[in-house]
């Protein structure tokens, strides 16, 4: 997937700037804090009674690293499947990355410490380089080295074929594209 991001269409943003600005509100200020909020009312008020409390911490820290990141794989399938603009979706999975590199850590410390979960910030950075600057890091490579080799043209028939043979991204979607 990294290897299809552009970050040289990132200059075209300012054509078209709503689609971006919601999906950054979106990922960065609304589902982080909704999905603390929501888990932390269904782990410590709706299920109290049967989830012990120290679970219900590791359950919530759980849910906040899954708010917090935004999964930019499935963008390009749903930009795919509602025949969206497949360079513009580029820009927001760029974008996202980019953010992603500044604003995971900071957003998940926040909300993990107003629950009382202690995690340390260099385990949060390091889950940052791993997960998001490495697999950015050989995409980056990978991609000058196709292109060197053989082309621009050849990134687009190297990456959708990959990506349709992922099960997990076919079971939700398979059929629905008309």
């Amino acid at each position: 997937m990294m290897m299809k991001v552009d970050f040289q269409s990132v200059k075209n943003v300012a054509k078209h700037p709503k689609g971006l600005v919601v999906t950054c509100v979106v990922n960065w200020l609304i589902k982080p804090f909704t999905m603390f909020g929501i888990a932390w009312f269904f782990l410590f008020v709706v299920f109290q009674h049967w989830i012990p409390t120290n679970l219900a911490h590791e359950y919530l820290a759980g849910a906040v690293l899954l708010g917090a990141a935004p999964c930019t794989a499935m963008v390009f399938i749903w930009s795919y499947l509602s025949n969206g603009n497949p360079a513009y979706t580029l820009v927001q999975v760029a974008v996202n990355d980019l953010i992603i590199l500044v604003a995971f850590a900071p957003v998940v410390a926040l909300l993990l410490g107003v629950s009382g979960v202690e995690i340390p910030y260099d385990t949060l950075l390091l889950s940052v380089v791993l997960f998001v600057v490495l697999p950015l890091i050989a995409g980056i490579i990978t991609r000058t080295t196709v292109i060197k080799r053989k082309g621009k043209g050849s990134i687009g028939n190297m990456c959708w074929p990959e990506l349709w043979r992922q099960p997990g991204s076919i079971s939700s979607t398979k059929g629905s594209r008309k």
